[in-house]
């Protein structure tokens, strides 16, 4: 009877012609650092495409304004020339009585008028009377003012105060909406003269 070699060490499954199994390796672990990779590398992944949609489209910019020294964007796009907001409105003419009880806004001649009720009269100048001109000459000239001041403070107006006369009346400078002074502006076209005045000389 034949010894079988000291010392072997030969399975049962080689003695029988088998061949040894590899253990199968698991997919857990290359399936779980994928899944890692694609977490981690999704956020940088979205901000690009996001940067990129964005540089796609480009939007108009809106101006800006230096406020404190920070960039601000500006609630309005407004000129006010003066210490109160502009007017925009027909200027009418003044009729009746009561008018400070009324609250009117209107114009007597070419440099008195009604404010919500508060009589005012321009600063510095002297239009014709309308009320009690001592000639024709004088009314014609005084129609012709009024009608031009209507016309000014029609685009647009602020009163800037100066006090009041001694009648009362507050003293205004009429600044116009593209900043010049309504009553400059009938001095240079002959509608008014100066204030204190030296005489009428509508009526030579």
């Amino acid at each position: 009877m034949s010894r079988r070699p000291s010392g072997s060490t030969s399975s049962p499954r080689r003695l029988f012609g088998g061949r040894p199994k590899r253990r199968r390796q698991s997919r857990f672990w290359p399936l779980l650092l994928v899944a890692c990779a694609i977490a981690f590398a999704s956020p940088f992944a979205a901000d690009r495409l996001a940067g990129l949609s964005l540089a796609a489209v480009k939007l108009p910019e809106l101006p800006r304004v230096i406020a404190g020294g920070h960039e601000v964007m500006p609630r309005s796009v407004a000129v006010r020339p003066a210490n109160r907001p502009l007017q925009y409105r027909s200027m009418p003419t003044c009729s009746g009585g009561a008018r400070a009880e009324r609250g009117v806004t209107c114009l007597v001649d070419g440099d008195t008028g009604w404010e919500k009720g508060e009589k005012w009269r321009i600063a510095g100048i002297d239009t014709p009377e309308l009320s009690k001109p001592e000639c024709a000459a004088e009314r014609r000239a005084a129609v012709a003012a009024r009608d031009r001041m209507q016309t000014l403070m029609g685009g647009g107006y602020s009163l800037a105060g100066h006090g009041t006369d001694r009648y009362g009346r507050r003293l205004v400078t009429v600044r116009l909406s593209d900043g010049r002074d309504a009553g400059e502006v009938l001095v240079a076209e002959g509608l008014s003269q100066r204030w204190p005045n030296r005489g009428n000389p509508w009526c030579g």
